[in-house]
């Protein structure tokens, strides 16, 4: 993996660590230089299997989700504006979802934007990243798309008309990226934390879905959260997993732990 890393390193990438369980970075990368090949590889030394980001600093990616009933392609096509997103480099997604990778400009500033088409993200703060081939999770790999893509593989800059459109979108969430920074080995996570970044990381892997859901409603219900909130939040987090529950297995789930949570207080 660490060729891999070194060749985007070479052509001009700013390269991050990944873990391989998760889409967390392994080291600090927010605010610092990119990382010469020294550093490249030593994290690689330090984590062999780590996965492959590059860093949204002098291109943006507008993110394409296929989660649970969320359909962001067939909702991308049906933009007002879909038209003006020019033939540039792209990538399938292990969930069928895609990035479409488009250079910056220079005489327009563009910013983050998260859900400004439903399952559709616009991810351009310079502290943000994306996984990129030949990254791999429990669902598959992340691939370049060749047949979306210019035969060279090229990534178009972005038409000035299209960043005005995007920039002028109600932006729902601070462009500025917070989940960029690594743990940096901080030991101080607490039950209470881990449910929190449950929300955004989802329930993980197929195989421990649904206990991860059970323990997170648990969680929840325990500490007095309100039962529509925890709804709701569970739902959030179950969007925001790789492969999400399908909704009949997440409705019984939790209704099981609600029943539980009500049998335990005596309703």
């Amino acid at each position: 993996m660490v060729d891999y890393a070194l060749h985007y390193q070479r052509n001009g990438f700013s390269v991050i660590p990944i873990s391989p369980d998760s889409k967390k970075p392994l080291v600090s990368f927010a605010d610092k230089p990119p990382a010469d090949e020294n550093t490249i590889r030593r994290w690689w030394r330090d984590y062999p299997n780590a996965n492959i980001a590059i860093r949204t600093d002098s291109f943006f990616v507008i993110d394409v989700d296929m989660h649970g009933d969320v359909n962001g392609l067939d909702n991308l096509r049906r933009w007002e504006h879909a038209r003006l997103i020019p033939k540039t480099l792209q990538a399938t997604t292990p969930s069928g979802g895609r990035h479409i990778f488009l250079k910056k400009r220079d005489d327009i500033g563009i910013s983050q934007n998260i859900g400004f088409i439903d399952g559709v993200d616009l991810k351009a703060h310079v502290n943000n990243y994306v996984l990129v081939a030949p990254s791999n999770t429990s669902n598959g790999q992340y691939k370049w798309d060749m047949v979306h893509s210019p035969e060279n593989g090229e990534m178009a800059e972005a038409p000035y008309e299209l960043v005005k459109v995007l920039k002028d979108l109600k932006t729902d969430m601070p462009s500025y990226d917070f989940s960029s920074f690594a743990d940096n080995g901080y030991q101080g996570s607490n039950k209470t934390a881990k449910l929190f970044e449950q929300i955004i990381f989802g329930f993980g892997d197929n195989g421990g879905r649904n206990n991860a859901l059970a323990e997170f409603v648990g969680g929840l219900l325990l500490r007095n959260v309100d039962i529509q909130a925890t709804y709701e939040l569970a739902k959030m987090a179950n969007n925001n997993t790789t492969e999400p529950l399908p909704e009949n297995e997440f409705e019984r789930t939790f209704k099981s732990m609600l029943d539980k949570e009500l049998r335990r207080r005596g309703d």
